[in-house]
């Protein structure tokens, strides 16, 4: 069976690269997981550039008569990949991106019931001409990755009506202190790593931790807050702060060049040893993913824009 991908064990790994069993030299918290979630912000970047499907995802944005929307909050780098409203029947209609130095002469007091055009100006995204609100958006991003942090619990047993759960044991970072964020919960599911909810703790006993059914906050962190513990919370998923994931959403190879990364950039610059380990690991990465591609159903097509380009169809058209 493989071993699970949490936090700790990358910690684990990085440790065994730098042979530094000394937690005063080199600080899990404040050297080694920073160091993996720069690794991963460098690794989710060379994905946006050279292969987006494994970060992407879209939500559905309801129209009003407003021409500015915001760019959906977990967008990597604030940006949109691709825009479209949903018609009549289900069917969807493209919106052409257009730069915003470009859409002076799109400007008008009038609405429409399918927007034409967007621009993206800093985190909202503006609609041309501006929309009637009958139809909704279907807006495709890129996910950024959650960062990681240390787990706090792995979930052995799981009790629905009375609203807690039961963990192999209780991290140290977890409080009963409303005022805390680290009351806050985020419920991980051990095999992605998304997360399935977000829950307030009421009481710690022993390893038993009871959420409360009305929480004294209903966002934290731009987390939405449930009224418990989600229902598809099962065994061996894994409870972490709100403020993050135990589970890196990148897998293999993914995971080997965060352990990698961090190593070579705690060994130059926290140890004072050189190291080349870094930039011959990020090369290969680069080469990684560049070829991931390889075995996959190719999606590239070749358009021709162009009015000076007839059709094959009506060519052979005007030969009958």
């Amino acid at each position: 069976m493989a071993r699970l991908l949490t936090t700790s064990n990358l910690v684990a790994d990085v440790r065994s690269l730098i042979d530094e069993n000394n937690a005063t030299s080199v600080s899990d918290e404040s050297d080694i997981i920073p160091a993996l979630n720069r690794a991963q912000d460098v690794a989710a970047n060379i994905l946006a550039r050279h292969y987006e499907s494994p970060l992407l995802a879209y939500e559905f944005v309801p129209l009003t008569t407003a021409q500015e929307y915001p760019i959906p909050r977990t967008a990597f780098e604030n940006r949109l990949e691709k825009v479209e409203v949903q018609i009549q029947n289900g069917l969807f209609q493209p919106v052409k991106r257009q730069s915003y130095r470009d859409a002076t002469l799109l400007e008008t007091t009038a609405h429409t019931s399918i927007p034409l055009f967007y621009s993206e100006i800093g985190d909202v995204f503006r609609l041309y001409p501006s929309p009637t609100g009958a139809y909704p958006l279907r807006v495709w991003y890129l996910k950024d990755p959650p960062p990681l942090v240390l787990e706090q619990g792995t979930v052995t047993g799981v009790n629905l009506a009375q609203n807690y759960v039961i963990v192999d044991a209780v991290g140290t970072a977890l409080t009963t202190d409303a005022s805390q964020t680290s009351s806050y919960v985020n419920f991980v599911d051990y095999r992605t790593g998304n997360t399935k909810g977000t829950a307030q703790i009421q009481s710690i006993t022993n390893n038993t931790i009871t959420f409360k059914t009305l929480p004294n906050r209903q966002v934290v962190l731009d987390q939405p807050i449930g009224s418990g513990i989600p229902p598809t919370v099962g065994p061996d998923d894994l409870l972490c702060t709100v403020d993050g994931t135990c589970i890196p959403v990148l897998k293999k190879p993914f995971s080997n060049y965060l352990i990698n990364m961090a190593a070579s950039e705690i060994l130059n610059t926290k140890l004072g040893m050189t190291s080349e380990l870094g930039e011959k690991v990020r090369l290969e990465m680069q080469n990684l993913v560049k070829e991931s591609w390889v075995g996959r159903e190719s999606y590239v097509r070749v358009r021709s824009a162009s009015p000076a380009w007839e059709r094959v169809g009506r060519r052979f058209g005007n030969r009958f």
